[in-house]
């Protein structure tokens, strides 16, 4: 109904003429698109202009009138989801480049190829509408060339049949594609990884290898092609050990079982985001270098340059000698059939001005092989062409499938759906890749001749070994050296006897006894059990009976206890010393500083059960057992294939680490102890009573043997040195530890001597003859008898107040009584005679006796007569009393010091006793009291 108002009318009018103008546009733009083969997609492919451009032999367009077109559809990658990707643009360029070479040979006479050309982003489902788009337009698609994405490429190879369009990939290589059931229309010039299992197969049989290891990643892309290699190796009498499978979950773990199965020869199928990852771990595991050969898919994006696992100078170490596959895309001196070789076809590429891809050869090839499928086909073409004609394309499968020509890719044919070419193999050598031979699929040989190929460089330049045999042998200790270290023990064992027996028989001599018998027993006992173990330490390398786990638990017991009853007694000693020289107190606070032996035999004990209760724990919680210790192998330089194990035999538990630290740890305490106080102790020199010198001697010795013992426990490879410096050690120090104690015991004895008391060797002074001087180099001493002498005279003068006060009282009582009295004068006689000399004055409180300045110190005995009066006449032993002060003294000077002459002490007048003045004397008789 016509509107009824002018406006109304208007509008209407203004509505309809704009709707016919926008008809007649859209009408235009239609034929235009048509013209040009543009097909619009709903899948998005924004901006982009899809254009075929005819080529024509001569390049007129009336001729190109004259001929009938064959539409073939490109899809390529010209973007993903990561961005644009530029190396598409080199591949369409390559595809056009083929297209125009093609009509300019007239290779199909009266027909022109013409390309269509759209992406598909690498998008499976964009891919699928790309070509439904260009299947439902007016133009009738031959042949699908694309794509380099293998999902995509699969996806479009399950739908290609339904419209029996045959399909060629350029760059695909999933190997779920060679299946030919459920991909009958498919082709691909790009080789899959499967296609170089005849030049894998022909290397490792060139270099005389007969067995092999795989290493894949657990994806259907690596696992498919690898087990079709392990078949053509067991066609070749080739054995597969072993097939392992990782992620990178577990990668760590399968290449350690990698490396247990010791097969040299890996053939690895990885990615080359997970390659970095695994050969940095290589290097940790030292699988490279001499003895490894690892080979390769190469992927040509340099992944070796840097990691994220390791730095890059041990992920090239780790690569060093890799051996790389990859396709041979280098024509030679054959040109192609378009009479371009490989530096003409880039050539031609690089004035498109884009970044060649790697598959810009093989794209160019695939549309040759599509042209020369269709060379014997097109007659079929008079007749009309359509997706129903089932045996027109199964005629372009069986002419496809049976090309054979040269690319500039190679030499191209297929088998089955795959492409046969050859097969270059590159092995990395300082950093770079270099060709090392060149694998011919036609002729089925591998030519290490090729034009600039390099040597093959291995490590050493010894070809490596694929499998070593294996020979164990036992490293024992040379028998020669294991009877001679018995023969010291033995020797120190009967030494330690006999010092045992003079020990216990002199017991009561002042010499012996004064160095403390019952603790040099403590010591030769310890000596005797270290001696054992000694012997003990050499056995477990030549049994390997049943008891071999008795002897190690056995060693330690004897060789911790005997260590600590050794060093436990000079310690004690040592202790003893530190004690009473560190202490500068009066006599009271000296005798609260005594230890008698009982109480240093108590103190050994601590450590002797400390390695009881240590050691039982150990043996019932993680015994110790009989190992066999791997040492590093050594190869057959004659034969490399042999490879020895030498192996040793240890005694370990489970945790034998924890177990050493526990005992080390409370040992190496008392030797820091021990070395302190001995280091204290170092300039006193107290030889007759505590052989402090010795003793020092002796704990810097045990420290150093307990040093060197510890650092050979981690020296398990060497096992000759091991065992030589732990005897030899051990050894020296107990057997020093045994002289030490014992022979200036034995000069004190039996040697030729003077007869200067013990005490006064222990107070440094020595008698000279003819005179009664007494002399000593020590500054403090000197003073200290100064200070002695001025109390000495303080003394006498009391002693001659008291004796004129007794006298002026007697005189007083004869003039009170008046009684004439005879009485018998008493005195004080002084010893002033000039021909005496004495560094110390002397009073005494009663008349003297004759002393006699010539001394018997030149009087000798004879060893017989020494040996006779100490192992025939008694021996004179020393009363215990109850006051040191008093009664041992006074037992001391009846004995030997009558002529009352000492110039160690004074007396004092009275009814007490005599009363040790001087400040040493009071450590001297403390130690005759704690000896005793």
């Amino acid at each position: 109904m016509w509107p009824t108002r002018s406006f109304q009318r208007h509008l209407c009018v203004l509505f309809l003429t704009s709707a016919v103008i926008t008809s007649l546009f859209i009408v235009k733009n239609s034929k235009k698109s048509e013209e040009l083969n543009v097909y619009p997609s709903t899948a998005g492919f924004e901006g982009n202009e899809t254009l075929v451009r005819p080529f024509y032999m001569n390049g007129g367009g009336d001729h190109s009138r004259s001929r009938h077109i064959i539409h073939i559809l490109g899809l390529f990658e010209l973007t993903t989801k990561w961005g644009k990707r530029p190396e598409g643009l080199s591949e369409i360029a390559a595809a056009e480049l083929a297209i125009k070479h093609v009509n300019q040979f007239n290779i199909l006479p009266d027909y022109t190829l013409k390309l269509i050309i759209n992406d598909t982003m690498c998008d499976p489902g964009v891919g699928i509408d790309r070509f439904f788009h260009a299947v439902y337009s007016k133009k009738t698609i031959v042949m699908l060339l694309g794509t380099s994405c293998s999902n995509v490429t699969e996806s479009l190879a399950h739908v290609v049949p339904y419209w029996n369009i045959l399909q060629i990939s350029f760059g695909s290589t999933s190997p779920t594609l060679s299946d030919r059931k459920k991909f009958p229309l498919f082709f691909r010039t790009v080789a899959p990884d499967s296609s170089h299992n005849a030049a894998k197969v022909k290397f490792v049989k060139h270099f005389g290898w007969n067995v092999v290891a795989t290493f894949c990643q657990s994806e259907n892309e690596f696992l498919l092609p690898l087990n079709s290699l392990i078949t053509d190796f067991e066609n070749e009498n080739i054995t597969c050990v072993t097939t392992i499978t990782f992620s990178l979950d577990n990668y760590k773990e399968q290449l350690k079982i990698l490396k247990d199965s010791d097969i040299r020869i890996i053939i690895a199928a990885l990615s080359s985001k997970v390659a970095p990852t695994i050969f940095c771990e290589i290097y940790n595991l030292g699988m490279y270098g001499m003895g490894y050969v690892w080979i390769l898919e190469d992927r040509h994006d340099f992944w070796w340059h840097s990691s994220e696992k390791c730095s890059s100078l041990k992920l090239k170490s780790s690569v060093e000698g890799l051996i790389l596959i990859s396709d041979y895309n280098v024509v030679g001196e054959n040109m192609s059939i378009s009479g371009l070789d490989s530096e003409k076809f880039e050539t031609e590429l690089q004035l498109s001005a884009h970044k060649i891809s790697k598959y810009a050869g093989l794209t160019y090839d695939a549309v040759w092989a599509i042209a020369l499928s269709l060379k014997d086909v097109y007659p079929l073409f008079e007749q009309e062409f359509n997706y129903g004609r089932s045996d027109i394309v199964c005629e372009f499968v069986r002419r496809m499938s049976s090309l054979n020509f040269m690319g500039v890719s190679g030499p191209l044919r297929f088998i089955g759906a795959d492409r046969v070419g050859s097969s270059a193999l590159r092995q990395l050598q300082d950093g770079r890749v270099r060709d090392i031979a060149v694998f011919d699929s036609e002729s089925n040989e591998l030519n290490f001749k090729c034009k600039d190929c390099q040597p093959v460089n291995w490590w050493n330049r010894q070809t490596p070994i694929a499998q070593r045999i294996l020979k164990v042998s036992l490293i024992s200790i040379p028998k020669s050296l294991f009877y001679c270290v018995i023969f010291v023990c033995v020797m120190g064992i009967l030494f330690s006897v006999f010092f045992l027996y003079f020990n216990l028989h002199f017991r009561r001599m002042k010499t012996v006894k004064l160095s403390s018998p019952k603790l040099n027993n403590v010591a030769v006992v310890g000596c005797i059990l270290v001696y054992l173990s000694v012997i003990l330490l050499g056995f477990d390398t030549f049994t390997m009976n049943k008891y071999v786990d008795e002897l190690c638990t056995v060693r330690v017991y004897l060789l911790s206890s005997g260590f600590s009853l050794a060093f436990g007694s000079m310690f004690a000693k040592t202790y003893r010393v530190h004690r009473i020289f560190t202490h500068t107190g009066g006599p009271s606070k000296v005798k609260d500083k005594l230890l008698k032996d009982n109480q240093l035999i108590a103190l050994i004990l601590v450590p002797l059960v400390i390695d009881a209760v240590i050691l039982t724990l150990w043996v019932m919680i993680d015994p110790m057992e009989r190992q066999l210790y791997n040492l590093t192998l050594e190869i057959n330089s004659e034969d490399r294939g042999v490879v020895y194990q030498p192996q040793v035999q240890v005694c370990r538990s489970q945790n034998t680490s924890g177990w050493f630290v526990a005992v080390y740890g409370y040992k190496g305490l008392i030797l820091i102890m021990g070395l302190f106080m001995a280091w204290e102790t170092r300039h006193i020199k107290v030889q007759a009573l505590n052989d402090s010198q010795y003793i020092g001697i002796c704990v810097y010795s045990a420290v150093f043997s307990a040093i060197i013992t510890v650092l050979t426990s981690f020296m398990d490879e060497y096992v000759v040195l091991n065992y030589l410096a732990k005897t030899t050690s051990i050894l020296a120090s107990t057997t020093l530890t045994l002289f030490l104690l014992f022979l200036p015991k034995f000069k004190s004895v039996f040697g030729r001597h003077n007869s200067l008391d013990p005490v006064m060797q222990s107070m440094g002074l020595k008698i000279e003859y003819n005179t009664r001087r007494f002399i000593t180099n020590d500054p403090k001493e000197q003073i200290l008898r100064l200070e002695i002498q001025n109390k000495v005279y303080k003394c006498e003068l009391a002693a001659l107040d008291l004796e004129i006060t007794r006298l002026e009282n007697l005189l007083q009582d004869r003039r009170s009584s008046g009684i004439f009295t005879v009485f018998k004068e008493e005195y004080v006689k002084l010893d002033n005679e000039k021909g005496k000399s004495c560094s110390w004055p002397v009073y005494y409180c009663k008349s003297q006796d004759n002393f006699f300045s010539e001394n018997k110190l030149n009087e000798r005995k004879s060893i017989i007569d020494e040996m006779r009066h100490h192992f025939i006449n008694n021996i004179r032993i020393y009363p215990k009393t109850d006051s040191l002060l008093d009664h041992e003294y006074l037992s001391f000077c009846a004995t030997k010091y009558r002529n009352k002459s000492h110039p160690e002490f004074y007396h004092k007048c009275g009814s007490k006793a005599t009363v040790l003045t001087r400040a040493k004397s009071e450590l001297d008789f403390s130690l005759i009291r704690s000896f005793k």
